[in-house]
């Protein structure tokens, strides 16, 4: 069980330098046990951090517990390491657990990335995700845009929509479907951390709170690879979003 201290600052916290690469938000200053800075990606639809399992070793981390790495693509037993201390700006997080990875999935596309905060870390917090002008910060925001309350599941960030229950996922680039036949023969790569396959795309339009969010291809996975959730939900789709925990609700711009 992840016990934390949820975070409110009365005035924004900046979380340090950010970048956009395919949609996913990327930030540069990490430090993990006083050592770094590192490049992490943030990923919402993560439940678990990790850390590259070579600079793990070098920084001196130990395997001391070992979790199923799980995705919809698959599960692997991994090792693991807690009771670390992650700085990120102004922001210091102690108790943090981290599983060692290779990462090949995501070095692949971003060589230089060497971890990802997910909600083992984002999930003490309230933050502002602004992929527009490309910033992270942390505590209360007032954010114009579509208010939805959320659910937690395995975890995760998930909200209703007319497709179903979707994670908040940071980390995919394409709206992801579960349970969902593909239209016609057009097929997709589509990668995870513990894993790749081959899946189908199929036209779908989303709506949230009312709102038409966006109309498009999506990649359909005709297994419901995770039977509490219809699928993945990228905020690549958004300018922004804010994700208040302390409140359970999230505002999309």
């Amino acid at each position: 069980m992840l016990i934390c201290t949820l975070i409110i600052a009365a005035s924004p916290l900046r979380g340090g330098k950010m970048q956009v690469r395919e949609g996913r938000p990327i930030v540069d200053a990490v430090y993990v046990n006083g050592h770094g800075p590192y490049r992490f990606l943030v990923d919402t639809g993560a439940n678990v951090n990790l850390i590259e399992t070579g600079l793990a070793r070098k920084i001196g981390m130990n395997a001391t517990f070992q979790a199923d790495l799980a995705s919809a693509a698959g599960k692997a037993l991994t090792p693991g390491c807690d009771g670390n201390e992650v700085d990120l700006g102004s922001i210091k997080a102690r108790g943090q657990k981290f599983l060692f990875s290779r990462l090949d999935a995501l070095r692949d596309l971003s060589p230089d990335v060497q971890g990802v905060l997910g909600q083992w870390f984002l999930s003490g917090f309230d933050y502002l995700l602004d992929l527009h002008v490309k910033s992270l910060q942390f505590g209360n925001q007032d954010l114009n845009g579509t208010r939805v309350r959320f659910k937690i599941l395995n975890g995760r960030t998930v909200v209703s929509t007319n497709l179903g229950d979707l994670v908040l996922d940071s980390g995919a680039t394409r709206l992801v479907l579960f349970g969902v036949n593909p239209d016609g023969g057009n097929r997709a790569s589509f990668r995870t951390v513990s894993g790749s396959l081959t899946v189908g795309m199929v036209s779908r339009r989303l709506i949230v709170e009312g709102r038409s969010i966006w109309h498009g291809d999506a990649l359909a996975m005709p297994n419901r690879a995770e039977p509490e959730v219809a699928g993945l939900l990228p905020l690549s789709l958004f300018k922004a979003i804010y994700v208040c925990n302390s409140e359970g609700y999230v505002v999309f711009e």
